[in-house]
């Protein structure tokens, strides 16, 4: 009896440790075959991860928005600031911005070196603007809701999700110290870039807030409104002229070049040097107009703002004033997938004519002005003429030109 109960026990362990050699077999072929897959390719986990899951997964689940936030975190892991995956949605949102006019609050953003998003400047007379937004400011929350530069794309998307006329409640950060609830009211945010005036002396004052590309009709560029202005001002006796860059935070390059060709030789505007060293020139031509000119720029001059001040500030055709500018001179590329989603992605760094890459650096002015101490939390727009140190110091030089 007892030798038989042997032989049951020796039976059932030798069964027991049958199947658990077969198991582990098995589990150790599942991840072999599939670790020549996974170890390939990101390509190759992604469809790995699908197969298995759409196999073998016990839950029902969103195909899609899985991919989309695979693909978010993807580029998200590079971090660095512009280069971003856009979903179809905040894509097309991102196109309005420099296209044409959209509903919204009127801000540009970035993301600091603290994952922070960052107000760069509100559009002058939008409801930001009109509701006391400031440069510098930091976006914390969204309707209650807290954001940084990780869900930069989510903040954006609901701060222009809503009709002309609704209501957006933001919280912002002010001075590092002081958060302040601001609830704005959407409009519909044109893409008027340049404004003007005449000064006493017959000085031609323009202000540039933005430098947006052509819609289709090619009527709202900010070159073509700049021609436009330009010549309205001629015509009424300008004979020097300042141009006001502070709180512009750039836009398109072409844009910007186009509008420095109009006071340029012929020559090199910009140029752009890959990581391969491949070089692409921004040119002007021979033609040009001849006016002195004096340009003021701020720490939120950026970008292709910074391009146009450096080109006319290398060639001599203008004097610069004011603070150092932000310091961005890369490029970024922009791609469109077939479904509608988007891919920015800095690509190379723009140089000036002689050779100065500004990023990280900024431009520094001619001549150091810093505004008053009671403006200095104010954007450049809503400062008075007679007190706005920067441009009366301005006036004061291009008198002199």
């Amino acid at each position: 009896m007892q030798t038989r109960t042997k032989i049951i026990l020796a039976v059932i362990i030798t069964a027991v440790t049958t199947f658990v050699i077969t198991v582990l077999g098995g589990l150790y072929l599942l991840v072999h075959t599939f670790g020549d897959v996974l170890s390939s390719s990101v390509y190759g986990k992604l469809f790995a991860m699908e197969t298995m899951l759409d196999s073998n997964y016990l839950y029902e689940y969103d195909k899609n928005a899985a991919m989309e936030n695979a693909l978010t975190a993807y580029v998200d892991s590079i971090d660095e600031p512009y280069t971003e995956y856009y979903s179809p949605e905040v894509f097309s949102s991102y196109l309005n911005n420099i296209q044409e006019s959209y509903v919204g609050i009127g801000i540009i953003v970035s993301v600091d070196d603290n994952n922070r998003i960052v107000i760069i400047a509100p559009f002058e007379d939008s409801p930001a603007y009109n509701a006391g937004i400031l440069p510098g400011d930091i976006l914390t929350s969204v309707e209650g809701v807290e954001y940084d530069g990780s869900n930069l794309d989510e903040a954006i998307r609901i701060i222009k999700g809503g009709k002309i006329g609704t209501t957006v409640n933001i919280t912002v950060l002010r001075n590092e110290k002081e958060k302040i609830d601001i609830a704005v009211e959407r409009d519909e945010i044109s893409d008027n870039s340049v404004k003007t005036e005449m000064l006493e002396d017959n000085i031609g004052y323009m202000r540039i807030t933005g430098f947006n590309m052509s819609s289709e009709d090619n009527e709202k560029s900010t070159h073509t409104e700049f021609d436009k202005k330009l010549t309205e001002l001629r015509e009424k006796g300008a004979n020097r002229l300042i141009i006001d860059l502070r709180d512009n935070p750039g836009g398109v390059v072409d844009e910007a070049c186009d509008v420095a060709d109009k006071f340029l030789p012929e020559g090199i505007i910009a140029y752009t040097e890959d990581k391969n060293g491949n070089r692409m020139d921004y040119t002007s031509d021979a033609e040009y107009t001849d006016i002195p000119i004096v340009i003021i720029i701020n720490g939120n001059s950026a970008s292709a703002a910074e391009l146009f001040t450096g080109a006319l500030k290398d060639y001599g055709r203008a004097l610069v004033i004011g603070e150092t500018s932000y310091g961005k001179g890369i490029v970024q590329a922009v791609y469109s997938f077939a479904d509608g989603a988007g891919l920015s992605m800095t690509t190379a760094k723009y140089y000036t004519p002689n050779g100065i890459c500004i990023h990280e650096k900024g431009i520094d002015p001619d001549i150091v002005v810093e505004p008053r101490k009671e403006d200095k939390e104010k954007s450049a727009a809503m400062l008075e003429h007679n007190t706005d140190a920067q441009l009366q110091k301005a006036i004061e030089a291009v008198k002199e030109r």
